[in-house]
């Protein structure tokens, strides 16, 4: 029987009673009450004719969305199922039996520096954390990929990194940062010098919810060719350092970007092995570094060559 949003839903059924005798019972409650344990992938919703009949759930690619249906999972079923399987997939010991509150978009530096009357430092007032959970003796931090891998902005990756620190300073606390994707987004090594473990998969939280619908989706959504979408920085795409050379040559103006920066281990690594000919770099128009990620391409020709031009005998 299809029953609207608001209508009342009567379900008469009879029950035995410790003497033996049959109890009518009406069992009475509101539709939208019931339907608070329907698996939300959008197919209940009407489409639109502008979506291909599709439902805008059926439709969206982007993580929040996703990362609010899994918080509201959290609420509803509680966190230990999760914890246990972030536990055993990332490597660490979370207890399961402790009093855990999770938190969707938590813009933690902001709102605890207004807690505490807008004293101490205010690392990032716009920075959310995508899934948040906490417990009085730890922090459990959640970033979320789905069309995407996290191979896209060093930048971001570099601001998880910083978490980690920052929330502990501030709280005291032990503090994780896990990251979590499709299960076809390959493992880079950001990822893994970032995160305390392998990515939790949206696939295998899926499973763990009885092949919830919606976390399937944001599993299938991912696209290898959103690996080389500009972030905010990298306005001029990607280049190898083949590539660089040949653009330092031509005189053009570039900043190169690589996480850790010029003096990081990873180009250092690069240099050293002379993997930074094939390896692809982010690239900014201009002279000015946008951030400690970045470094003149003088300064990457400089060093990969040792200030000799690759052409000189």
């Amino acid at each position: 029987m299809m029953v609207r949003f608001g209508e009342i839903k009567t379900i008469v059924t009879e029950r035995s009673t410790p003497t033996g005798a049959n109890t009518r019972i009406d069992l009475t409650r509101c539709a939208c009450e019931s339907s608070a344990t329907h698996q939300d992938d959008g197919s209940h919703w009407m489409g639109f004719s502008y979506m291909d009949g599709l439902s805008w759930a059926q439709v969206t690619r982007e993580e929040r969305f996703f990362c609010q249906h899994l918080f509201s999972l959290l609420k509803e079923h509680g966190p230990t199922t999760f914890l246990d399987y972030t536990n055993r997939r990332v490597g660490i010991c979370l207890p399961l039996d402790a009093a855990w509150e999770p938190a969707y978009e938590a813009c933690f530096y902001r709102d605890l520096w207004y807690l505490k009357r807008r004293t101490g430092p205010l690392f990032s007032p716009k920075r959310t954390f995508d899934l948040c959970l906490f417990f009085e003796e730890a922090i459990l931090i959640v970033e979320a990929k789905a069309q995407q891998s996290f191979d896209t902005d060093l930048d971001q990756l570099s601001s998880f990194a910083a978490d980690r620190d920052q929330v502990g300073k501030l709280t005291g606390v032990a503090t994780y940062v896990v990251g979590l994707a499709s299960s076809a987004c390959p493992t880079t090594i950001g990822c893994n010098e970032v995160f305390d473990g392998p990515l939790l998969t949206w696939r295998d939280l899926a499973a763990l919810y009885g092949g919830d619908a919606t976390l399937l989706r944001a599993d299938a959504v991912y696209d290898p060719a959103q690996r080389d979408t500009w972030s905010k920085n990298n306005q001029g795409g990607h280049m190898t350092g083949e590539e660089l050379l040949s653009a330092f040559a031509r005189g053009d103006d570039l900043c190169v970007g690589r996480g850790g920066g010029l003096c990081g281990k990873r180009f250092a690594e690069d240099a050293r092995s002379g993997s930074w000919r094939t390896q692809r770099y982010q690239t900014a128009p201009g002279s000015i570094p946008p951030s400690p990620n970045w470094f003149l391409l003088e300064d990457f020709s400089k060093a990969v060559t040792g200030g000799v031009s690759e052409a000189s005998p």
